[in-house]
């Protein structure tokens, strides 16, 4: 189905019932739930990109050396060693929601680049984990049509496929959400590395660091953030952040949706990356990025009071006001 870019702002229902007529109808992780267990898993370390008791947050202008631009981003705030020790197992997660070009998903070019600045720095236990969406499922189609599974092989890094993991029930204790089932693979890393693309996202009014948790997800538990007519989405996608910080962001900024999203949408080129260790700071601070766009939009006012924003800062989850970040240019 194709779509202008005013389309998808315009004309929600009739892209919503395309994608439902698009989810595979006999996918068993969409058609029944098993767990194995119920814990109360949290990985919520200390940020370690503080500096004089703020968050910091990078803001880089990409120019031809994509490896060296995330370098400096990084470096920005600390490099890689403050979130990081060499006998870490680290687990990536980009955005491989769906099988669109970016920023409907993660630049194959920027996730290669990330895995081997860190194997650079001396990072070798790194594996690369995904759950796609509900109408582009399954997972593993989505990854091959990317492109993603050959070149992981290439790069011999492993790839995890949550449809194919066993699933804990975790506490929520959220104000939406109660109990949520997130894969019981999480046990098994020291530290998470997440690499969200920035832009909007015509339910939750963008999609950046926090949202990216929602790909963890069991696929069953995902009808749960989309209830209630889509009225909470924003509010649901935050509190899946609840359990899970990760311990280093960064997010591709080059290619941008400022309408529609996360799959398709009006598409700018703001040429930036950004780094931190808060999601909460560096998804204003992309917010912002974004407002800077004329376009029909969900992101107009100000970032803090967006309801994503307001959920997680109720919850902690990061910095709550400007105060308590500072952008390193």
């Amino acid at each position: 189905m194709n779509f202008k870019p005013e389309d998808v702002v315009f004309h929600r229902e009739e892209y919503q019932a395309h994608l439902a007529a698009k989810r595979p109808k006999d996918y068993p992780p969409l058609t029944r739930k098993e767990v194995v267990g119920k814990a109360s898993l949290r990985h919520r370390r200390p940020n370690p990109y503080i500096q004089g008791g703020k968050a910091l947050v990078s803001f880089v202008v990409a120019d031809h050396d994509l490896k060296e631009d995330i370098r400096k981003a990084v470096e920005k705030i600390g490099g890689l060693e403050r979130a990081f020790k060499p006998q870490d197992r680290i687990l990536i997660k980009p955005n491989f929601n769906s099988d669109d070009p970016p920023p409907g998903s993660t630049a194959l070019d920027f996730l290669e680049a990330v895995i081997e600045l860190l194997r650079e720095h001396g990072y070798s236990r790194i594996t690369v984990g995904e759950g796609s969406g509900r109408p582009w499922v399954p997972t593993e189609k989505v990854l091959k049509n990317t492109g993603m599974l050959d070149k992981m092989a290439q790069l011999r890094v492993p790839v995890l496929d949550f449809d194919r993991s066993k699933y804990l029930e975790v506490p929520i204790d959220g104000d939406f959400l109660d109990v949520v089932a997130y894969p019981k693979d999480l046990e098994e890393f020291d530290k998470i590395l997440y690499l969200p693309t920035m832009k909007t996202h015509y339910l939750a009014g963008f999609s950046m660091s926090l949202k990216l948790t929602v790909g963890f997800v069991h696929l069953c538990d995902r009808f749960l953030l989309h209830g209630d007519n889509n009225m909470f989405v924003s509010q649901r996608s935050a509190e899946i952040s609840i359990p899970i910080k990760p311990d280093l962001i960064i997010m591709d900024g080059r290619v941008s949706f400022v309408s529609g999203g996360p799959a398709i949408g009006l598409k700018v080129h703001p040429g930036v990356i950004l780094a931190s260790g808060d999601p909460v700071a560096l998804d204003v601070q992309g917010v912002r990025l974004l407002q800077n766009y004329a376009a029909v939009n969900h992101l107009t006012g100000d970032a803090w009071d967006l309801p994503q924003i307001k959920t997680a800062v109720r919850h902690g989850l990061g910095v709550k006001d400007d105060a308590e970040f500072l952008l390193v240019r």
